[in-house]
């Protein structure tokens, strides 16, 4: 009978010491996860700014907002462009360098979707929205800017 007692002791032990092992790595995969989310969030906010600036660089008769027309777009890193995002939009894709992009690499879970909103002939608004999922769980990653025309 103590011997029984003894290994139902070491079972709830053994059970849950494993169970507050798989709790802690999830928690580490998803703090991973919504850290690379938001930096890509950011990152889609950026390059719709370097096209802002890059018309502007560009003068002549350019428009600041030239090519960030009303929509939804998906774009990589190294974009000069939108690309119009699809019913479902495409994954990210990691190339060997480590840099995101939708040409060539290893499937990610993340889905980057770019919202642009003209407001008025001198003020944009962008919203990089992240998704992705783990275990069944959709979760979100979400930022907003707006650009203005104050040159």
């Amino acid at each position: 009978m103590e011997t029984i007692v003894a290994i139902g002791v070491i079972v709830v032990g053994l059970v849950s010491a494993l169970t507050l092992v798989n709790t802690a790595l999830f928690y580490v995969f998803n703090i991973n996860d919504r850290l690379i989310a938001t930096n890509l969030a950011a990152e889609g906010i950026e390059v719709v700014r370097n096209i802002r600036d890059s018309n502007w660089a560009q003068g002549g008769g350019i428009a600041w907002n030239s090519g960030l027309d009303d929509g939804d777009y998906q774009l990589g890193y190294r974009s000069t462009s939108l690309r119009r995002y699809g019913v479902t939009g495409n994954p990210l894709l990691i190339d060997d360098s480590g840099f995101y992009n939708y040409v060539s690499g290893s499937v990610t879970p993340y889905l980057r979707k770019i919202s642009i909103t003209n407001l008025s002939g001198y003020e944009i608004r962008i919203t990089s929205t992240v998704e992705w999922g783990r275990r069944g769980v959709t979760y979100t990653s979400s930022a907003e800017e707006h650009l203005f025309n104050w040159k």
